[in-house]
């Protein structure tokens, strides 16, 4: 059985230093043997490629961090149930592969009426949206929290959950032809960036108050614009650096607000297993009542084309999804 991986063995343009690789593949007792089937390629995956957390990260690596499989075989004769179900293979990075190796206790069952779309892509937007909105951000009813990057993944999340949890959502986008699919969609307020005028906009619309809360996922001039519309002893949270450039932090420190980066890692690596499976099921559940809705159609390379498909991420900033069935395995 040959496993084909997509790694990396230095920091640079995706679409030039990841290469396909076999790599062997050793199964120890406790684990399971997954065969991936779906994953996204995200901003948080390709980030790292580009060498933005290089302190942290040791090469080689196999890249991704969610995608869907289909468990293939067990370790222990108790387990054999598991075989055939479709899971997603967390807690570990390296999703880009044909096989991944997975201890059982950190693999998620995927309910059977949840499609393999949408599975390989619960975790990253769907967990750190809830997470942010549930754990990190004290909202009461009818506050507002506003988004930059109003038209990614991440923010049509957090506008659905404010109809669940009963907050608002202001979102920025960069293009008019945005503004009625968002605002149909439950945002409460959808503002075209402007730097002179969307500030403005946004303290006229909440009466000067300003917003609860600000989660940031492009950086630079459009993170300081949201942390300045942050109400005092309200939270900003950056969670993307789609500019590629950081906020001012010393300037962002000079603001009556809380201010801070969110790593969806942190949680991963110290919540308990309980709680860990308890926020999927939340998640699927909304899923499964119709309540939230993932992106249901996006491009769908195979494995071996995936230099093309990394380009197109770069080169679009949208989601695009990674098929692992096209590699033999023989």
């Amino acid at each position: 059985m040959k496993n084909h991986c997509l790694i990396y063995r230095e920091f640079g343009l995706p679409q030039e230093v990841v290469q396909l690789e076999e790599q062997p593949l050793t199964l120890r007792q406790g684990e399971v043997l997954v065969k991936m089937l779906m994953a996204p390629i995200n901003p948080s995956d390709l980030i790292p490629i580009h060498g933005a957390y290089a302190h942290r990260i040791s090469l080689p690596q196999i890249a991704g961090y969610e995608g869907v499989g289909e468990v293939i075989q067990v370790t222990d004769p108790q387990d054999e149930q598991m075989i055939g179900q479709y899971v997603l293979p967390l807690r570990v990075a390296g999703t880009w592969q044909t096989y991944h190796i997975v201890s059982k206790k950190d693999l998620i069952i995927v309910p059977s009426s949840i499609d393999r779309l949408t599975a390989a892509q619960m975790y990253i937007n769907p967990v750190t949206a809830w997470l942010i909105c549930t754990k990190e951000l004290d909202l009461n009813k009818g506050d507002h929290v506003l988004l930059n990057a109003g038209n990614s993944s991440i923010s049509r999340i957090f506008i659905q959950l404010s109809k669940i949890l009963s907050f608002k959502v202001i979102v920025i986008v960069r293009h008019e032809k945005y503004k009625e699919e968002l605002t149909e969609l439950g945002a409460d307020l959808v503002v075209v960036w402007d730097e002179e005028t969307t500030l403005t906009q946004i303290l006229a619309h909440t009466n000067a108050k300003g917003v609860r809360a600000a989660v940031d996922q492009v950086g630079g001039k459009s993170g300081e614009i949201l942390a300045r519309a942050v109400q005092p002893y309200g939270k900003f949270i950056a969670i993307g650096l789609l500019s590629g450039q950081q906020v001012d932090w010393s300037f962002l420190h000079t603001l009556p607000i809380q201010a801070k980066v969110y790593h969806l890692r942190h949680w991963a690596d110290s919540v308990s297993n309980e709680e860990w499976q308890k926020v999927f099921q939340q998640l699927f559940r909304l899923v499964e009542e119709g309540q939230l809705n993932l992106l249901t159609t996006a491009p769908v390379y195979p494995i071996s084309d995936y230099r093309q498909a990394l380009e197109e991420a770069e080169k679009k900033k949208k989601k695009i999804f990674l098929n692992f069935d096209s590699v033999s395995d023989r």
